[in-house]
């Protein structure tokens, strides 16, 4: 559990309360109390909606021009259902760990728009609780001072039409001190979007800066987020997405840093008959590995994949099953029916840096059919199952530097004398064929022992 989903989640449900605030249009003409008056009325009957998928209203004060209520996150399975239809995915993992989350929600009718502002004021369940483990009283008392000072603030303004709105979370610089330091940084978080039929159809957001840090545990940071998604289809896997991100940097191990330039991630996804195909683009600048004894360098990083025949019932029934995960394994095998076809036709990096040495990079194509039949359950305890269960063609062609490193390594020059790579302009490359659980490395079955290997 950490702050960045505790603010994201509270951004959620400001979109669903702004969705529900304005289900119907009003004409100016219509004289302002009567306007009022109207819109009030459907707002009693949408919150009582909202309070039978996974919210609880209370303390609902009505005053001519404004109101105040309390909600309250009690059932996050109903909470993402219900999310789902309005076009804002989010997984059951996360809704769990913010059951027993109160906002605090004020709302002011004005002339054009409508002012809505919400903030924390109950913490949720599980991260009250660790942070009462922890018996760290300094900085539960910080924390309830934060939650009264409505540090995590977040104000929308609607237009009378209900079809657009923007907004902002307000800039965080909070550190709190005690058994452990932690600190909170945010600034120029912005957001606006549109709505179409109680839906989502279009949502832009755009961050300067946030830090996340807690002493020996946690130092994260990302700067200059733009992102634009947009609903393009009747179903929440019809969309396309696209994000760039600046700078990158995490580090939740006090030996290893992980830093990444130049983000762009371009994703897109339409349902026909009941099935999903998805794509995604990504490019990364760079991205470097780092520790006190080694780094690891990668530049130019880009992956283009394709993956098709994804059975939209399935990931839907999977947003409704308890998040325990051999449920949800069961879950999958009882309706996973389609074979899912994967295309990388192209993963590359330009260059590596590895031992101090930079080095020309690798390139990777792909085609795999993934059969329906594969075992959920025994990937974890033998991941050679997966390979009995694609059918498909691995192109990987790799620099000279590259494979020389490689070759270092006994097991691994064992197996180059074995098989032998093919030149192509100067890369060794290998053409890996799986077909019935069986490998083939250019032109040579796979064997241990003399025999071929049926994995």
């Amino acid at each position: 559990m950490n702050l960045k989903k505790l603010g994201f989640w509270i951004f959620g449900i400001v979109l669903v309360l702004t969705i529900y605030y304005f289900t119907t249009s009003y004409s100016q003409t219509i004289k302002r109390s009567e306007q009022i008056t109207k819109l009030k009325q459907q707002i009693n009957a949408q919150l009582t909606q909202i309070q039978t998928n996974g919210f609880t209203i209370s303390n609902r004060e009505i005053l001519k021009e404004k109101e105040h209520f309390i909600v309250s996150l009690d059932d996050p399975q109903k909470a993402v259902v219900f999310f789902a239809q309005k076009g804002i995915r989010m997984k059951v993992e996360e809704a769990e760990e913010l059951k027993g989350l109160k906002l605090d929600t004020d709302v002011v009718y004005l002339n054009d728009t409508i002012a809505i502002e919400i903030y924390p004021i109950v913490l949720p369940i599980n991260l009250k609780t660790l942070l009462i483990k922890e018996n760290d009283k300094e900085i539960l008392a910080q924390i309830d001072e934060m939650l009264k000072k409505k540090i995590l603030f977040t104000h929308i303004d609607i237009d009378h039409s209900a079809t657009t709105f923007k907004g902002y979370i307000k800039d965080i610089n909070e550190t709190v001190k005690g058994k452990k330091e932690i600190q909170v940084n945010l600034k120029g978080y912005q957001f606006s979007g549109n709505i179409k039929d109680e839906r989502i159809i279009k949502f832009n957001q755009t961050l300067n800066t946030l830090r996340l840090y807690m002493s020996d545990i946690i130092d994260r940071y990302m700067s200059d987020l733009q992102s634009s998604y947009v609903l393009t289809g009747e179903t929440a896997y019809d969309y396309t997405s696209e994000y760039t991100i600046g700078k990158m940097q995490i580090n939740e191990d006090p030996e290893v840093t992980l830093l990444a330039t130049d983000i762009s991630l371009f994703s897109t996804s339409h349902v026909k008959n009941g099935l999903a195909v998805e794509r995604l683009n990504t490019k990364i600048k760079n991205i470097d590995l780092l520790s006190d004894k080694n780094k690891f360098g990668m530049q130019t990083f880009f992956l283009d994949m394709n993956i098709s025949n994804i059975d939209v019932y399935v990931l839907e029934k999977l947003q409704k099953t308890d998040s325990n995960k051999e449920k949800k394994f069961d879950t999958l095998e009882k309706t996973l029916s389609n074979t899912i076809h994967l295309e990388i036709p192209t993963l590359s990096v330009d260059k590596v840096t590895l031992k101090g040495k930079e080095m020309d990079g690798f390139t990777l194509h792909s085609i795999l059919d993934i059969d329906p039949s594969l075992d959920i359950y025994s990937l974890g305890t033998n991941p050679k199952h997966a390979l009995s269960k694609m059918d498909g063609n691995i192109t990987l062609s790799l620099s000279k530097e590259i494979l020389e490193l490689i070759k270092e390594d006994p097991k691994a020059m064992l197996g180059y004398m074995m098989y032998r790579p093919k030149r192509v302009l100067g890369n060794k490359v290998y053409d890996l064929k799986l077909k019935d659980g069986l490998l083939n490395i250019n032109g040579k079955d796979f064997k241990l022992n003399g025999k071929p290997v049926k994995f």
